[in-house]
């Protein structure tokens, strides 16, 4: 599996609309070892959920991935593109 370009275009991102095509998207991502990334609708809401149990038990998120993601969500509220509450820690 190569990894996607980024920004990756819209082309190469699978609808995982639906729970057979989520439970696919899932299985491949496991399958693979990689991360397995949702962007989910939530009403006027979104939700960006990385699951990094797909990755194996070895692989875990780096400090320097998670310092990129908490300054891309506090670009995006600094833009008032997401909502000042916007979590930006691991669950």
């Amino acid at each position: 599996m190569q990894p996607l370009p980024i920004p990756c275009p819209a082309h190469l991102v699978p609808d995982a609309t639906g729970t057979h095509a989520f439970h696919d998207a899932y299985r491949t991502a496991m399958a693979h070892n990689a991360v397995f990334v949702a962007i989910e609708a939530e009403g006027q809401h979104w939700t960006v959920k990385a699951d990094t149990l797909t990755a194996g038990s070895g692989s875990r998120v780096t400090d320097a991935v998670n310092h990129a993601i908490r300054t891309a969500i506090l670009r995006l509220v600094d833009a008032r593109e997401v909502d000042f509450g916007a979590y930006t820690g691991p669950v």
